[in-house]
């Protein structure tokens, strides 16, 4: 029993591949008990009874290892360590260059100074890093204020929202020389840019959204006899377009550009992205406007639906200019630590996340999605209301019948679905569920994926069907001089498209003698 005690225990220590030799703690695999993997050679220090003296700190057993390479003392275990990023008596002058200068640095408490002796801190110096670095200068930028904690770490408040504390690994303190002067600063090193493949998918698909934006445009643009509802639908897609076209080049690419380029992309980003929600609501409005029956603007048909498209303009195009001058105003006159600061520009090229997001986007976002969905449902009900009236009229009509105008209204539900992007819910839901820290980021990668690629489902279902194709076919015939082949494709009832139109009429044809909200229904869908 003895010796199975015994041989267990050597099996364990064999196991750690820790020995002790001659007083040392040898560790023949890494320095990984040091605090933050720092370690320093002291192969020739003193040694006195197993206690090493180097550089007037005693390493005492625990706190060195000892390797093949030598003895190698944990340093930082004993000492607050700070990292200088050049070597001993060297500045930064095109480079480190030795310059005979002395190094000292301050240390606080939080944001408070405090007085200690510089000898009770071990300095380390060289640092580098994997991923690129940037630096602080307080000098200039009052958000770069940094402070070097009492336990070697870096306090930076203001640098970035997601974190503040940065460990002897990630930064280091120098003097800068600018001609005019020295200037202390900090250093820190960039985290791994390298993004997660959902991430990336989403930028995929927002690069593939693009190119069918930009076809929804130009079909609608080709068109004849455009309505409001699509001249609506025009500035819709491509304003999205702009906006994925910005969100994706400050995704990529935000920290290669200079402060000024990163806060135009930043506001031109928020403007387009507002003007296409805007646009969104006007078509929702319009839709809604149109099975209300409520009169519009007094005048003949056409100058009725002049007016009201200078009306959608004006609020489409003038909400989005208030509202992101209004973001400018308070980001030039809040204070750097005010939580209404939407910081664009500053460390990242959109809205600082958090609050700002909420109130700056997705506020006005959820104000918008959630008067499209009640208006989703209003004109949902008085289309159910119509169908059922003219079902009543039409009791004799065969089981196909009732089957295919079941599919042309649920047709119709899917258009108004994502004509008024009530599919964009789910972005506010999963940026919510995702801020408040309530689920992983991961569960909602489908519904953004989804997001993403939505310039591809505006397109197979406002473009990608046969009434567009042979009206696109007749404005061709007309450019040619073909004039007889496009008379020929005159629309009929099949072929004629109303896309919701919010005119009289649209509630009013009756093409071939057919009932008026039916005929409206069957060519909707």
């Amino acid at each position: 029993m003895i010796f199975l005690c015994s041989f267990l225990m050597i099996v364990q220590v064999i196991n750690a591949n820790e020995i002790i030799q001659n007083g040392l703690l040898v560790n023949s695999t890494d320095n990984s008990f040091c605090l933050n993997n720092f370690s320093v050679n002291i192969t020739d220090g003193e040694n006195n009874n197993g206690v090493i003296y180097k550089d007037g700190i005693n390493y005492t057993k625990g706190d060195y290892y000892v390797t093949g390479d030598g003895i190698f003392g944990c340093v930082c275990n004993i000492k607050s360590c700070v990292r200088k990023c050049c070597g001993p008596n060297e500045i930064v002058i095109d480079g480190c260059t030795n310059a005979n200068y002395s190094f000292t640095f301050k240390i606080y408490n939080g944001t408070a100074s405090v007085v200690v002796n510089e000898s009770d801190f071990y300095v380390l110096y060289d640092l580098e890093c994997d991923y690129g670095h940037f630096r602080l200068n307080p000098n200039f930028y009052e958000q770069d204020n940094f402070y070097v904690q009492l336990n070697g770490s870096l306090y930076a408040p203001y640098v970035d929202e997601r974190r503040t504390v940065y460990g002897i690994e990630e930064y280091c303190l120098e003097t800068f020389n600018e001609g005019d002067g020295n200037i202390f600063s900090a250093v820190i090193c960039l985290e791994n840019n390298i993004e997660e493949p959902p991430k990336i998918i989403n930028h995929i698909g927002m690069i593939i959204s693009m190119p069918f934006l930009l076809l929804t445009f130009i079909a609608y643009a080709l068109l004849p006899d455009r309505n409001l509802h699509m001249k609506a639908l025009m500035f819709y897609v491509i304003n999205l377009m702009f906006s994925y076209l910005l969100l994706v080049i400050i995704q990529l690419t935000e920290s290669q550009f200079a402060e000024v380029t990163c806060k135009s992309l930043g506001y031109f980003c928020l403007f387009f992205f507002l003007v296409s929600f805007f646009w969104m609501n006007v078509i929702c409005i319009d839709i809604w406007w149109g099975f209300s029956g409520l009169r519009g603007f007094t005048g003949s048909q056409k100058t009725a639906e002049r007016k009201r498209f200078i009306f959608y303009c004006i609020y489409a195009w003038g909400m989005p200019v208030i509202h992101v001058l209004i973001v400018y105003l308070i980001d030039s006159v809040a204070k750097e630590n005010s939580v209404l600061k939407p910081d664009i520009g500053n460390g990242q090229c959109f809205l600082k996340r958090g609050f700002p997001e909420l109130l700056y986007f997705y506020g006005p976002m959820a104000i918008l999605i959630t008067i499209n969905v009640v208006l989703f449902t209003i004109t949902a009900l008085k289309i159910r209301k119509i169908k059922r009236e003219t079902a009543m009229l039409k009791k004799e009509d065969s089981k196909r019948h009732s089957y295919e105008n079941d599919r042309q209204i649920f047709n119709l539900y899917l258009k108004l679905l994502f004509a008024m992007g009530v599919n964009w819910s789910m972005e506010i839901i999963s940026w919510a569920v995702i801020w408040a820290e309530e689920a992983p980021e991961a569960i909602w990668y489908l519904t953004d994926f989804c997001n993403a690629i939505y310039g591809v489902f505006i397109f197979f279902i406002f473009v990608f069907k046969r009434s567009i194709w042979k009206l696109l076919k007749k404005r061709y015939y007309t450019f040619i001089g073909k004039h007889h082949l496009a008379h020929s494709m005159t629309m009929t009832n099949t072929t004629r498209v109303t896309s919701y139109s919010t005119t009289a009429s649209t509630m009013q044809e009756t093409p071939h003698g057919g009932d008026n909200d039916t005929s409206t229904l069957k060519n909707e869908a």
